[in-house]
């Protein structure tokens, strides 16, 4: 099966990888080398795989699109496979093929959001909560300064 075709495009850090047609194996290996050097040259942090246009896949081609997303998160890059077609999806469960913990969208939109709100989970986590740390200030008395009395 070699009448697909692989087009990798970048939208800020995320890299699209788009699916057409039939993938051998071939073209996922090369697609794998492609984004593990655009991933250093763009300082990518994820990738999609867009397979909305492949109409067919079977067991094996699902399993090297597995090992692909395997590969390129053990390289750094968060992943989502977008477009799935709900036949493929039946078929592959069906045949009682090991998952994991694959991420999946229904379309591409959608993939760009769940790395998006990942990318805001990371930030909120990183920030310190300064509402903690910071010390209370004293409220203004409308008369004067704040005085506090510790009892007699």
């Amino acid at each position: 099966m070699t009448d697909g075709r692989l087009v990798i495009t970048r939208l800020n850090r995320t890299m699209v990888a788009t699916l057409e047609g039939s993938i051998d194996a071939g073209a996922l290996e090369a697609l794998v080398d492609s984004l593990s050097e655009s991933q250093a040259r763009h300082l990518a942090d994820s990738v999609v795989f867009e397979v909305s246009a492949c109409e067919l896949m079977d067991i094996d081609e699902f399993k090297q699109l597995q090992k692909a997303v395997q590969t390129v998160e053990w390289l750094g890059l968060r992943s989502v496979i977008a477009g799935l077609r709900p036949g493929i999806v039946t078929y592959i469960v069906s045949s009682g093929v090991e998952l994991g913990e694959l991420r999946t969208a229904l379309d591409l939109e959608l993939a760009l959001e769940e790395l998006s709100a990942d990318d805001n989970e990371e930030e909120l986590e990183s920030e310190p909560d300064q509402e903690q740390h910071a010390e209370p200030e004293p409220e203004p008395d409308a008369v004067g300064p704040v005085r506090h009395s510790y009892g007699s």
